[in-house]
């Protein structure tokens, strides 16, 4: 009897997994927020993706963004209630595995593996073509897109060899100036106003539900919270991952929501409800914020916002 019961008790011990150091949790609700929304990148979203939404969507682009951010609220609520339950850093691998078995969780881990090493890969690819462009815009150097390319890596490499949390303080700044240059602009529109009225009609049922472009428009909404499920990784690094990681999952999804919405919103506001629906389906539709931020700000403005 009590062979067998130190044999269970030393079975349990060996396979139990061992409770994160304390070291390890570092990370506030704001700091998984942070790493989680530079992944989303929301200067690429509103520069890149909302003319294409205005394009195919209609002028329901803002409103959709508030409809996407609501739907996965919701799937936020479930999502966060499995972390307490399975707090691996492997996410939805982990709970495929306890959910639906072996093979499920390894076929989604495959999955995902091979897509997220193929966009990181086009990440580097995109940040040295944008790197060197600003480059030869700025100062006249012609450098090779892969040398950027390659310093970008290697920032990755120090911060990724750091203490978690120092990598979250260097997002932080980052993101923090990514929306401060729209902020920026948004206020410039709004004080200087724009060629026709202000109007809702970007938030207008009608437009967003029953325009003719809901498909488009919520591909490429959802598609704006990329990553956003990514809190759940960090939940061994939290502090309180009880707490933390549902936190960091709600402010990440609502504040996205709101700040897509108002950003989409004020492109309406700068060009006119009309205006933005004629530059989307013109020739030079990728350039409507660059556009923007060089009418109400000035040129230097519009290589921020582009690069």
């Amino acid at each position: 009897m009590g062979v067998q019961t130190r044999t269970r008790r030393t079975s349990m011990s060996t396979t139990a997994p061992a409770p994160p150091a304390a070291g390890r949790r570092r990370l506030s609700a704001w700091g998984i927020a942070f790493l989680v929304v530079s992944a989303a990148a929301p200067l690429t979203v509103v520069v890149s993706a909302a003319p294409m939404d205005f394009r195919l969507g209609g002028i329901g682009a803002p409103g959709s963004m508030l409809l996407c951010g609501a739907v996965l609220l919701l799937f936020a609520f479930g999502f966060n209630a499995m972390t307490s339950h399975v707090p691996n850093a492997g996410a939805f691998y982990a709970y495929a595995r306890h959910g639906l078995g072996r093979g499920a969780g390894v076929g989604l881990a495959l999955v995902t593996l091979f897509s997220y090493v193929v966009l990181n890969l086009a990440f580097y690819v995109f940040i040295g073509f944008f790197g060197s462009m600003l480059f030869e815009n700025l100062w006249g150097i012609a450098n090779p897109w892969w040398a950027c390319a390659l310093v970008a890596a290697l920032g990755v490499g120090i911060l990724g060899a750091r203490q978690v949390d120092v990598g979250a303080k260097v997002l932080a700044v980052l993101v923090t100036a990514e929306v401060a240059i729209l902020l920026v602009l948004a206020v410039a529109v709004l004080v200087l106003g724009g060629p026709e009225p202000v109007s809702g009609a970007g938030f207008d049922p009608a437009h967003v539900l029953f325009g003719g472009g809901i498909a488009a428009l919520l591909v490429i909404g959802f598609g704006a919270y990329l990553g956003f499920e990514g809190t759940a990784i960090y939940a061994e690094e939290a502090k309180d991952p009880d707490r933390t990681v549902p936190k960091a999952t709600y402010a990440m999804v609502a504040g996205l929501a709101l700040f897509y919405a108002f950003t989409f919103w004020i492109l309406t506001v700068a060009f006119g409800v009309d205006g933005v629906i004629a530059f989307a389906l013109g020739d030079g539709f990728a350039d409507m914020v660059p556009v923007a931020a060089t009418g109400y700000l000035g040129r230097g403005s519009a290589t921020s916002s582009a690069c």
